[in-house]
Protein backbone atom coordinates (compact mmCIF):
# COMPACT_ATOMS: atom_id res chain seq x y z
CA UNK A 1 0.00 0.00 0.00
CA UNK A 2 1.15 3.55 -0.64
CA UNK A 3 2.02 5.62 2.41
CA UNK A 4 0.03 8.61 3.49
CA UNK A 5 -1.73 11.15 1.36
CA UNK A 6 -2.35 10.88 -2.37
CA UNK A 7 -0.52 13.71 -4.11
CA UNK A 8 -1.58 15.67 -7.16
CA UNK A 9 0.15 14.60 -10.39
CA UNK A 10 1.20 18.12 -11.40
CA UNK A 11 4.63 17.83 -9.81
CA UNK A 12 6.85 17.04 -12.78
CA UNK A 13 9.13 19.53 -14.47
CA UNK A 14 12.29 21.47 -13.79
CA UNK A 15 13.74 23.17 -10.72
CA UNK A 16 11.33 26.07 -10.99
CA UNK A 17 8.22 23.92 -11.00
CA UNK A 18 5.91 23.86 -8.01
CA UNK A 19 3.31 21.26 -7.17
CA UNK A 20 -0.15 21.57 -5.69
CA UNK A 21 0.27 18.55 -3.44
CA UNK A 22 -0.32 18.62 0.27
CA UNK A 23 2.82 17.76 2.23
CA UNK A 24 3.12 14.39 3.88
CA UNK A 25 3.74 16.07 7.21
CA UNK A 26 1.20 17.22 9.73
CA UNK A 27 0.42 15.77 13.09
CA UNK A 28 2.41 12.65 13.80
CA UNK A 29 0.14 9.72 14.60
CA UNK A 30 0.56 7.52 17.64
CA UNK A 31 3.16 4.83 16.99
CA UNK A 32 3.47 1.41 18.49
CA UNK A 33 4.92 1.46 21.98
CA UNK A 34 7.21 -1.43 21.19
CA UNK A 35 9.83 -1.45 18.45
CA UNK A 36 8.88 -5.04 17.63
CA UNK A 37 5.19 -4.27 17.28
CA UNK A 38 3.18 -5.38 14.30
CA UNK A 39 3.24 -3.57 10.94
CA UNK A 40 3.29 0.20 11.51
CA UNK A 41 0.18 2.20 10.90
CA UNK A 42 -0.06 3.87 7.46
CA UNK A 43 1.03 7.24 8.81
CA UNK A 44 4.47 5.93 9.75
CA UNK A 45 4.95 3.04 7.33
CA UNK A 46 6.60 3.46 3.96
CA UNK A 47 5.67 0.18 2.33
CA UNK A 48 5.63 0.60 -1.46
CA UNK A 49 2.73 0.07 -3.79
CA UNK A 50 2.10 -3.58 -4.57
CA UNK A 51 3.19 -3.21 -8.17
CA UNK A 52 6.42 -1.48 -7.01
CA UNK A 53 6.35 0.88 -10.01
CA UNK A 54 6.25 4.66 -9.77
CA UNK A 55 4.26 6.62 -12.33
CA UNK A 56 6.69 8.45 -14.61
CA UNK A 57 4.48 11.51 -14.36
CA UNK A 58 5.59 11.93 -10.75
CA UNK A 59 9.23 12.70 -11.56
CA UNK A 60 11.21 15.07 -13.75
CA UNK A 61 12.62 12.26 -15.90
CA UNK A 62 14.23 8.86 -15.80
CA UNK A 63 12.83 5.36 -15.41
CA UNK A 64 14.01 4.32 -11.94
CA UNK A 65 16.82 1.99 -13.01
CA UNK A 66 20.44 2.22 -11.94
CA UNK A 67 21.35 3.39 -15.45
CA UNK A 68 18.44 5.85 -15.71
CA UNK A 69 17.35 6.88 -12.20
CA UNK A 70 14.20 8.83 -11.47
CA UNK A 71 15.06 12.55 -11.50
CA UNK A 72 13.85 14.43 -8.43
CA UNK A 73 13.37 18.19 -8.89
CA UNK A 74 10.78 19.27 -6.30
CA UNK A 75 9.84 18.60 -2.68
CA UNK A 76 6.74 16.75 -3.86
CA UNK A 77 8.83 14.46 -6.03
CA UNK A 78 11.15 13.78 -3.09
CA UNK A 79 8.07 12.82 -1.09
CA UNK A 80 7.08 10.35 -3.82
CA UNK A 81 10.23 8.27 -3.31
CA UNK A 82 8.29 6.45 -0.59
CA UNK A 83 5.94 5.09 -3.29
CA UNK A 84 8.70 2.88 -4.68
CA UNK A 85 11.36 2.10 -2.11
CA UNK A 86 13.30 -0.19 -4.45
CA UNK A 87 14.08 2.25 -7.27
CA UNK A 88 17.07 4.47 -8.04
CA UNK A 89 16.87 8.27 -7.69
CA UNK A 90 19.01 11.31 -8.44
CA UNK A 91 18.41 14.86 -7.23
CA UNK A 92 18.25 17.50 -9.96
CA UNK A 93 17.81 20.63 -7.84
CA UNK A 94 18.05 22.06 -4.37
CA UNK A 95 14.97 21.17 -2.32
CA UNK A 96 13.27 23.28 0.39
CA UNK A 97 11.10 21.25 2.78
CA UNK A 98 9.80 24.19 4.82
CA UNK A 99 6.21 23.48 3.70
CA UNK A 100 6.39 20.06 5.37
CA UNK A 101 5.65 20.72 9.03
CA UNK A 102 6.44 17.13 10.01
CA UNK A 103 8.19 15.12 7.34
CA UNK A 104 7.44 11.40 7.41
CA UNK A 105 10.73 9.50 6.98
CA UNK A 106 11.22 7.62 3.72
CA UNK A 107 11.44 3.93 4.60
CA UNK A 108 10.19 2.64 7.94
CA UNK A 109 11.69 0.22 10.38
CA UNK A 110 9.73 -3.00 10.85
CA UNK A 111 11.62 -5.92 12.34
CA UNK A 112 12.08 -8.94 10.12
CA UNK A 113 10.38 -11.21 12.65
CA UNK A 114 9.47 -11.46 16.32
CA UNK A 115 12.61 -13.47 17.06
CA UNK A 116 15.01 -11.69 19.45
CA UNK A 117 17.87 -11.93 16.95
CA UNK A 118 15.77 -9.98 14.43
CA UNK A 119 14.99 -7.09 16.78
CA UNK A 120 17.14 -4.64 14.75
CA UNK A 121 16.96 -6.42 11.38
CA UNK A 122 14.69 -4.42 9.05
CA UNK A 123 12.06 -6.04 6.86
CA UNK A 124 13.00 -5.25 3.24
CA UNK A 125 9.39 -4.53 2.28
CA UNK A 126 9.37 -1.43 4.46
CA UNK A 127 12.97 -0.15 4.33
CA UNK A 128 14.39 1.95 1.50
CA UNK A 129 16.41 -0.53 -0.57
CA UNK A 130 17.17 1.62 -3.62
CA UNK A 131 19.79 4.32 -4.18
CA UNK A 132 19.62 8.08 -3.68
CA UNK A 133 22.32 10.27 -5.25
CA UNK A 134 21.98 13.90 -4.20
CA UNK A 135 24.28 15.01 -7.05
CA UNK A 136 25.77 17.72 -4.84
CA UNK A 137 22.46 19.51 -4.19
CA UNK A 138 21.04 20.81 -0.90
CA UNK A 139 17.94 19.69 1.01
CA UNK A 140 16.99 22.31 3.58
CA UNK A 141 14.53 22.94 6.41
CA UNK A 142 13.83 19.30 7.30
CA UNK A 143 11.57 19.08 10.37
CA UNK A 144 10.52 15.81 12.02
CA UNK A 145 8.84 15.20 15.37
CA UNK A 146 8.39 11.45 15.24
CA UNK A 147 6.50 9.20 17.63
CA UNK A 148 7.71 6.06 15.86
CA UNK A 149 9.80 3.91 18.24
CA UNK A 150 12.66 3.33 15.79
CA UNK A 151 14.09 5.00 12.70
CA UNK A 152 13.79 8.77 12.27
CA UNK A 153 15.48 10.93 9.62
CA UNK A 154 15.07 12.08 6.03
CA UNK A 155 15.27 8.34 5.41
CA UNK A 156 13.96 6.41 8.40
CA UNK A 157 15.42 3.04 7.50
CA UNK A 158 17.63 1.99 4.57
CA UNK A 159 19.08 -1.40 3.78
CA UNK A 160 20.67 -3.31 0.96
CA UNK A 161 19.40 -6.73 -0.03
CA UNK A 162 21.07 -10.01 -0.90
CA UNK A 163 20.81 -9.06 -4.57
CA UNK A 164 21.85 -5.40 -4.59
CA UNK A 165 23.41 -2.66 -2.48
CA UNK A 166 21.46 0.38 -1.40
CA UNK A 167 23.15 3.79 -1.21
CA UNK A 168 22.42 7.26 0.18
CA UNK A 169 24.77 10.19 -0.29
CA UNK A 170 26.29 13.09 -2.18
CA UNK A 171 24.16 15.94 -0.83
CA UNK A 172 23.99 18.67 1.78
CA UNK A 173 21.43 18.89 4.57
CA UNK A 174 20.83 22.38 5.92
CA UNK A 175 18.85 23.53 8.96
CA UNK A 176 17.34 20.30 10.25
CA UNK A 177 15.25 19.87 13.39
CA UNK A 178 14.70 16.17 14.03
CA UNK A 179 13.44 14.42 17.14
CA UNK A 180 12.53 10.81 17.79
CA UNK A 181 13.25 8.02 20.23
CA UNK A 182 15.63 5.30 19.03
CA UNK A 183 17.85 5.51 15.91
CA UNK A 184 17.59 9.21 15.05
CA UNK A 185 19.69 10.74 12.27
CA UNK A 186 19.58 13.80 10.08
CA UNK A 187 19.99 11.80 6.87
CA UNK A 188 19.27 8.19 7.94
CA UNK A 189 17.84 6.79 11.16
CA UNK A 190 18.94 3.18 10.62
CA UNK A 191 21.55 2.43 7.95
CA UNK A 192 21.56 -1.34 7.73
CA UNK A 193 23.92 -3.74 5.98
CA UNK A 194 24.97 -3.38 2.35
CA UNK A 195 24.05 0.31 2.33
CA UNK A 196 27.08 2.63 2.43
CA UNK A 197 26.54 6.30 3.24
CA UNK A 198 28.98 8.91 1.96
CA UNK A 199 29.49 12.59 1.08
CA UNK A 200 26.69 13.99 3.21
CA UNK A 201 27.25 17.45 4.69
CA UNK A 202 25.18 18.80 7.59
CA UNK A 203 25.41 22.59 7.69
CA UNK A 204 23.56 25.55 9.17
CA UNK A 205 21.53 25.44 12.39
CA UNK A 206 20.78 21.81 13.21
CA UNK A 207 19.10 20.21 16.22
CA UNK A 208 18.54 16.52 16.92
CA UNK A 209 17.04 14.81 19.95
CA UNK A 210 16.36 11.26 21.03
CA UNK A 211 17.02 8.64 23.68
CA UNK A 212 19.48 6.22 22.03
CA UNK A 213 21.38 6.10 18.76
CA UNK A 214 21.34 9.79 17.76
CA UNK A 215 23.65 11.05 15.02
CA UNK A 216 23.89 14.15 12.88
CA UNK A 217 24.20 12.07 9.70
CA UNK A 218 23.27 8.50 10.75
CA UNK A 219 21.49 7.38 13.90
CA UNK A 220 22.89 3.86 13.89
CA UNK A 221 24.90 2.29 11.05
CA UNK A 222 25.77 -1.24 9.98
CA UNK A 223 27.86 -0.26 6.94
CA UNK A 224 30.64 2.14 6.01
CA UNK A 225 30.17 5.87 6.65
CA UNK A 226 32.70 8.01 4.81
CA UNK A 227 33.53 11.54 3.64
CA UNK A 228 30.81 13.23 5.70
CA UNK A 229 30.96 16.38 7.78
CA UNK A 230 28.57 17.85 10.30
CA UNK A 231 27.76 20.54 12.79
CA UNK A 232 24.73 20.13 15.05
CA UNK A 233 23.46 20.22 18.61
CA UNK A 234 22.28 16.88 19.99
CA UNK A 235 20.14 16.40 23.10
CA UNK A 236 20.04 12.94 24.68
CA UNK A 237 16.86 12.56 26.69
CA UNK A 238 16.16 10.66 29.89
CA UNK A 239 17.93 8.17 32.10
CA UNK A 240 19.89 5.42 30.30
CA UNK A 241 20.30 7.61 27.23
CA UNK A 242 23.10 6.35 25.03
CA UNK A 243 25.13 6.45 21.83
CA UNK A 244 25.31 9.95 20.36
CA UNK A 245 27.76 11.53 17.92
CA UNK A 246 27.64 14.31 15.36
CA UNK A 247 28.43 11.94 12.48
CA UNK A 248 26.83 8.75 13.84
CA UNK A 249 25.24 7.83 17.13
CA UNK A 250 26.55 4.29 16.91
CA UNK A 251 27.71 1.65 14.47
CA UNK A 252 27.77 -2.13 14.54
CA UNK A 253 30.82 -3.84 13.00
CA UNK A 254 31.18 -0.98 10.52
CA UNK A 255 33.86 1.65 10.03
CA UNK A 256 33.96 5.43 9.76
CA UNK A 257 36.50 7.08 7.46
CA UNK A 258 37.46 10.64 6.56
CA UNK A 259 34.67 12.42 8.41
CA UNK A 260 34.82 15.83 10.08
CA UNK A 261 32.92 17.62 12.84
CA UNK A 262 33.11 21.37 13.42
CA UNK A 263 31.60 22.92 16.53
CA UNK A 264 28.26 21.68 17.77
CA UNK A 265 27.43 19.91 20.99
CA UNK A 266 26.07 16.84 22.75
CA UNK A 267 24.11 17.25 25.97
CA UNK A 268 22.98 14.33 28.14
CA UNK A 269 21.14 15.22 31.35
CA UNK A 270 19.96 11.82 32.61
CA UNK A 271 21.49 9.22 34.90
CA UNK A 272 23.20 6.06 33.71
CA UNK A 273 24.00 7.46 30.26
CA UNK A 274 26.89 6.19 28.13
CA UNK A 275 28.66 6.28 24.77
CA UNK A 276 29.28 9.87 23.62
CA UNK A 277 31.86 11.15 21.14
CA UNK A 278 32.02 13.94 18.58
CA UNK A 279 32.45 11.60 15.60
CA UNK A 280 30.58 8.60 17.00
CA UNK A 281 29.40 7.71 20.45
CA UNK A 282 29.37 3.95 20.12
CA UNK A 283 31.28 2.34 17.22
CA UNK A 284 30.72 -1.21 18.51
CA UNK A 285 33.11 -3.64 16.83
CA UNK A 286 34.18 -1.06 14.20
CA UNK A 287 37.41 -2.17 12.53
CA UNK A 288 38.49 1.38 11.62
CA UNK A 289 38.00 4.96 12.72
CA UNK A 290 40.46 6.67 10.40
CA UNK A 291 41.36 10.15 9.12
CA UNK A 292 38.62 11.91 11.07
CA UNK A 293 38.77 15.45 12.49
CA UNK A 294 36.96 17.24 15.29
CA UNK A 295 37.26 20.88 16.30
CA UNK A 296 35.45 23.07 18.79
CA UNK A 297 32.80 20.57 19.91
CA UNK A 298 31.38 20.67 23.47
CA UNK A 299 30.12 17.49 25.17
CA UNK A 300 28.13 17.88 28.40
CA UNK A 301 27.31 14.73 30.37
CA UNK A 302 25.48 15.44 33.61
CA UNK A 303 23.59 13.17 35.97
CA UNK A 304 24.95 10.25 37.95
CA UNK A 305 26.60 6.96 36.99
CA UNK A 306 27.56 7.72 33.39
CA UNK A 307 30.48 6.30 31.39
CA UNK A 308 32.44 6.18 28.15
CA UNK A 309 32.90 9.74 26.87
CA UNK A 310 35.59 10.76 24.38
CA UNK A 311 36.50 13.71 22.19
CA UNK A 312 36.50 11.48 19.10
CA UNK A 313 34.51 8.37 20.11
CA UNK A 314 32.93 7.22 23.34
CA UNK A 315 34.39 3.74 23.11
CA UNK A 316 35.86 1.50 20.46
CA UNK A 317 37.51 -1.78 19.58
CA UNK A 318 36.90 -5.08 17.89
CA UNK A 319 36.34 -8.38 19.65
CA UNK A 320 39.10 -10.23 17.80
CA UNK A 321 42.24 -10.00 19.98
CA UNK A 322 44.51 -10.79 17.04
CA UNK A 323 42.98 -8.00 14.95
CA UNK A 324 42.28 -4.94 17.13
CA UNK A 325 40.47 -1.90 15.79
CA UNK A 326 42.57 0.86 14.24
CA UNK A 327 41.98 4.42 15.38
CA UNK A 328 44.41 6.19 13.10
CA UNK A 329 45.18 9.59 11.61
CA UNK A 330 42.53 11.39 13.67
CA UNK A 331 42.72 14.84 15.28
CA UNK A 332 40.70 16.37 18.12
CA UNK A 333 41.24 20.12 18.50
CA UNK A 334 39.90 22.47 21.19
CA UNK A 335 37.17 20.08 22.27
CA UNK A 336 35.54 20.52 25.68
CA UNK A 337 34.26 17.64 27.79
CA UNK A 338 32.18 18.64 30.83
CA UNK A 339 31.13 15.62 32.87
CA UNK A 340 29.79 14.90 36.34
CA UNK A 341 32.09 13.57 39.04
CA UNK A 342 30.44 10.16 38.73
CA UNK A 343 31.12 9.81 35.02
CA UNK A 344 33.77 7.14 34.45
CA UNK A 345 36.05 6.35 31.49
CA UNK A 346 36.52 9.81 29.99
CA UNK A 347 39.32 10.52 27.52
CA UNK A 348 40.43 13.26 25.18
CA UNK A 349 40.33 10.84 22.24
CA UNK A 350 38.35 7.83 23.45
CA UNK A 351 36.65 6.86 26.68
CA UNK A 352 37.89 3.27 26.55
CA UNK A 353 36.91 -0.18 25.42
CA UNK A 354 33.66 -1.97 26.17
CA UNK A 355 32.46 -5.43 27.05
CA UNK A 356 30.93 -7.37 24.15
CA UNK A 357 27.55 -7.38 25.83
CA UNK A 358 26.05 -6.82 29.24
CA UNK A 359 27.65 -9.19 31.71
CA UNK A 360 30.26 -10.48 29.25
CA UNK A 361 33.92 -10.77 30.23
CA UNK A 362 35.00 -10.40 26.57
CA UNK A 363 36.42 -6.90 26.09
CA UNK A 364 37.18 -4.96 22.93
CA UNK A 365 40.72 -4.02 21.86
CA UNK A 366 42.12 -1.16 19.78
CA UNK A 367 45.31 0.54 18.57
CA UNK A 368 45.74 4.32 18.44
CA UNK A 369 48.25 5.69 15.93
CA UNK A 370 49.05 9.00 14.27
CA UNK A 371 46.49 10.96 16.30
CA UNK A 372 46.60 14.35 18.05
CA UNK A 373 44.42 15.78 20.82
CA UNK A 374 43.88 19.16 22.47
CA UNK A 375 41.13 20.59 24.65
CA UNK A 376 39.90 20.20 28.21
CA UNK A 377 38.10 17.78 30.49
CA UNK A 378 36.24 19.13 33.50
CA UNK A 379 34.98 16.58 36.02
CA UNK A 380 34.96 12.83 35.89
CA UNK A 381 35.11 9.87 38.25
CA UNK A 382 37.34 6.85 37.68
CA UNK A 383 39.60 6.46 34.62
CA UNK A 384 39.83 10.03 33.36
CA UNK A 385 42.87 10.63 31.16
CA UNK A 386 44.20 13.08 28.59
CA UNK A 387 43.98 10.68 25.62
CA UNK A 388 42.47 7.29 26.53
CA UNK A 389 40.16 7.33 29.53
CA UNK A 390 40.41 3.68 30.53
CA UNK A 391 43.53 2.29 28.82
CA UNK A 392 42.88 -1.36 29.73
CA UNK A 393 41.70 -2.21 26.20
CA UNK A 394 44.35 -0.19 24.35
CA UNK A 395 46.95 -2.45 22.72
CA UNK A 396 49.10 0.55 21.79
CA UNK A 397 48.71 4.35 21.89
CA UNK A 398 50.59 6.81 19.67
CA UNK A 399 49.03 10.24 20.07
CA UNK A 400 50.39 13.77 20.36
CA UNK A 401 49.16 16.15 23.02
CA UNK A 402 46.20 15.49 25.25
CA UNK A 403 43.47 17.31 27.12
CA UNK A 404 43.97 19.23 30.33
CA UNK A 405 42.00 17.81 33.24
CA UNK A 406 40.37 19.68 36.09
CA UNK A 407 37.78 18.66 38.70
CA UNK A 408 34.09 19.28 38.30
CA UNK A 409 33.07 22.79 39.35
CA UNK A 410 31.02 21.49 42.27
CA UNK A 411 33.96 19.38 43.47
CA UNK A 412 36.40 22.24 43.08
CA UNK A 413 34.31 24.69 45.12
Amino acid sequence: MILGMMLALSVFGGCGSTGTAEPSGGDATEAAADAQAAVPDDSVSSKPAEDGIADDMLFAGGSGTAEDPWQVATAEQLDHIRDDLTAHYILNCDIDLSDYENWIPIGAFQSLSDAPEDAEVPHPDYAFTGTFDGAGHTISELTIASEAPMGTGLFGCASGTEDAAAYIGNFTLKNVNVSGFYLVGGAVGLQFMNCPVSDIHLVGENKLAGAQGIGGIVGTGFDLISDCNATCDITVSGDDGACAGLIAGGTTMSSIRNCEVTGGSITAEGNGTWGFGAICGAPWGAAEITDCKVSGTVINVNGEGNRLVGGLVGFGGTYEPVDPAQIAGCTVSDVTLNVSDTTDSVGGLIGGGKEMMEGSDVMSSFNVSGCAVSGSITGGGENVNAVVGDPACAVSVECEGGMTISPALASAA
